[in-house]
């Protein structure tokens, strides 16, 4: 039985994240309560009233959809969009609304790139181009989902980068799907501890933010190691293949 793999620092990061995210979380939350007490804002029921008008706009998702894909090309960070979509369409509804808006997003910016090409990417990324072409291992699929939840760079280098590889669309986008889901589980669960704060229970509030940094570190951890046993670099265009199977061999 070979012997476990020693943590790096590396791995460890998301952990770190995690752990300062819930620190933030927790004073946004107590903050939030101890405002709803004073009257600045507005209570549970105003905010969850406001939400439901807003969801049920037959408009909402595709504004919400025109707005993640013109904001990739501006730089705009993806936990503020999900963030802005979690506050107008409510926890649930906002999750889901971003989920899809992320992967319309993810496959406009993948074709940006594979069409522009690795000598206009590489003029645009400019240093940047080789250390996001170390995240794309031989297999599209993992590393499309482990790269979502590792410090890399601009989502919209990241989607490019696979385009310009010969990585597939679809294992591309598949790995994507499940990649996204644990920062925007995260942004969901504080959303709903917001509001639980804002109706006056600080406990349900604080329980729901911790469950959220926990099920996002223990992803975000997961994958990390995985993409640390299996990782290897290629280059954006070159004589390897990348291997567009759904999944990899341990």
């Amino acid at each position: 039985m070979s012997d476990p793999l020693p943590t790096s620092p590396a791995a460890e990061q998301p952990a770190r994240r995690a752990m300062l995210l819930g620190g933030v979380l927790l004073a946004l939350v107590l903050g939030v309560f101890a405002l709803g007490k004073l009257g600045v804002l507005p209570d549970g029921a105003a905010l969850d009233s406001w939400m439901e008008g807003m969801g049920d706009s037959p408009w909402g998702l595709p504004a919400l959809i025109v707005v993640f894909c013109a904001a990739a090309f501006f730089g705009m960070p993806q936990f503020a969009l999900i963030a802005l979509a979690v506050a107008v369409f409510g926890p649930w509804t906002g999750a889901a609304y971003a989920w899809i808006a992320t992967m319309a997003s993810g496959a406009l910016t993948f074709w940006v790139g594979r069409l522009a090409g690795e000598e206009m990417f590489r003029r645009y990324a400019g240093r940047t181009a080789n250390r996001m072409a170390g995240f794309i291992g031989r297999n599209a699929f993992v590393a499309s989902a482990v790269v979502r939840n590792v410090p890399t760079g601009p989502p919209l280098m990241v989607n490019m980068a696979f385009g310009v590889s010969r990585a597939g669309f679809l294992p591309y986008w598949a790995g994507m799907a499940i990649g996204i889901v644990p920062k925007i589980l995260l942004i969901a669960f504080a959303g709903r501890s917001l509001i639980a704060a804002l109706a006056g229970n600080p406990v349900t509030a604080i329980a729901t933010a911790l469950a959220g940094v926990a099920v996002y570190a223990a992803v975000a951890v997961w994958m990390r190691r995985r993409d640390e046993r299996q990782r290897q670099s290629v280059a954006l265009i070159g004589k390897d293949q990348v291997d567009n199977a759904a999944g990899s061999a341990e």
